[in-house]
């Protein structure tokens, strides 16, 4: 039971806050913090969002924030919902501070860049909120991908050693350990500093959960105000506008540009990612406010719904699209197989539904990559297998957390049914060791 949470700062993490809970609480390990926070043992530690709770930690939780608010005021919700449709962004808002889910059943959650591995600070951040607070905490703020400054004090994120990502340990990072005295460096480049105060700006906005404006509508009435949109409002000239973006941001030393690929389905309406669309409006001279509280009639908005027809028709450069979506692709396959990429680490099927969902790809376009075509070949396996991966994935667990469990755990945490158990046994020696093997095999041939 909680008897006690420590006040949650300005623009801190969940994840942050429940770090100083477990400084605070006098708790003694890890683990016992996480239960009492956590539904079973096998949750996770969600460094973006919540997580699965228990009834009496939201019950204590409520007293002090209501779920919503928690959720949109302390989590990374607004990066990626800020331009998901509107029932889309209700659901996950409710799903998210009420039921365990996956992220990436919500939200379109790319692989992690350089510079994005671990948790970031901002030096000088972290002296005030010592010197106000007692104690440093971490800031959504400076997790905001692509974002490279702090959009208050204008000197340059500092990675820590806490990664980003979540992980399948009883293990909290208190910002106020992981963080030491750094030396602080203004950045000078004006265009970084514009750059980074309009992502801030956007995700700081109130969240609207009354219009359902696309978009795409939004990018398109922007474009129209350029010489990357013709006259009639039927043709994109969409390499231009790629090239053109792409010397321009690369010119001030961003790493992370939006492909052309990005691009054309951010036009296209099927692309939602917070980073891409705000490359794009900020090159276009957009202002912040009409991502934010778009005004566009209902005749604009079918003014972009009429030029769709190009979708259909252009002309696909598939050697250019599979140089850039081969290593997206690798990223994401591995993540999925190994687990890394998923939010409860468990491995995974690459599926080929699997890999159009997530990459936002049409029916058959993989068999005109032969890049991406290779990789999915790599990691292509039978069910049976991929339930033999999971099963020791759930047994390697298991053991590691050092109490008894029973073959009804393997299974549960697994999610490999019972039917299935025994249709594993010919492929476990090719994901583990034979007394590893034996062991499984022992447990299998009781259920």
């Amino acid at each position: 039971m909680i008897a006690y949470m420590p006040t949650i700062y300005p623009d801190e993490l969940v994840y942050s806050w429940f770090c100083r809970y477990y400084v605070h609480s006098g708790c003694f390990s890890h683990k016992m913090a996480l239960q009492e926070l956590y539904c079973k043992k096998s949750d996770y530690l969600n460094k973006e969002f919540i997580g699965n709770l228990n009834h009496g930690a939201i019950e204590q939780i409520e007293k002090i924030y209501p779920m919503d608010e928690l959720v949109v005021d302390h989590t990374m919700y607004p990066q990626y919902a800020r331009f998901i449709p509107l029932e889309q962004k209700k659901d996950a808002l409710y799903r998210l501070g009420h039921e365990p889910c996956d992220v990436h059943h919500l939200f379109c959650v790319l692989p992690r860049n350089e510079g994005e591995q671990y948790l970031r600070f901002c030096p000088m951040c972290t002296r005030e909120d010592r010197e106000r607070y007692g104690e440093a905490y971490w800031h959504r703020k400076h997790q905001i991908r692509n974002v490279s400054i702090c959009t208050k004090h204008k000197c340059r994120l500092k990675e820590s050693t806490v990664p980003a990502k979540s992980e399948q340990s009883y293990t909290f990072f208190p910002a106020e350990s992981y963080i030491g005295n750094s030396e602080t460096v203004i950045e000078s480049d004006p265009l970084v500093i514009q750059f980074s105060e309009y992502l801030g700006s956007v995700f700081d906005a109130p969240m609207d959960f009354e219009n359902d404006v696309p978009i795409s509508s939004i990018l398109y009435d922007g474009m129209s105000r350029t010489k990357y949109l013709k006259p009639s409002g039927r043709s994109r000239y969409t390499k231009m506008f790629a090239d053109d973006m792409s010397e321009f941001y690369r010119s001030i030393g961003m790493c992370n540009v939006a492909s052309m690929h990005q691009i054309q389905r951010a036009l296209l309406r099927d692309y939602y990612d917070f980073s891409v669309i705000c490359q794009i409006a900020f090159f276009l001279g957009m202002r912040a406010e009409e991502l934010i509280n778009p005004s566009l009639t209902v005749e604009q908005i079918q003014q972009e719904q009429n030029s769709h027809y190009m979708k259909e028709v252009v002309t696909v450069d598939w050697e250019t699209m599979d140089m850039e979506m081969a290593p997206i692709l690798e990223k994401l396959a591995k993540g999925v197989y190994d687990g890394t990429g998923n939010e409860n680490g468990r491995p995974e099927r690459v599926s080929e539904r699997l890999v159009y969902r997530e990459m936002g790809l049409l029916g058959h376009q993989l068999e005109n990559m032969p890049r991406c075509k290779a990789i999915m070949e790599r990691y292509t396996e039978s069910y049976p297998e991929s339930w033999a991966r999971k099963i020791v994935w759930a047994y390697r667990k298991l053991k590691e957390e050092g109490e008894p469990f029973h073959w009804t755990d393997i299974r549960k945490i697994s999610g490999v049914k019972k039917k299935n158990m025994q249709s594993v046994i010919p492929y476990l020696g090719k994901h583990a060791d034979v007394e590893t093997v034996d062991r499984i095999v022992k447990w299998l041939n009781v259920c």
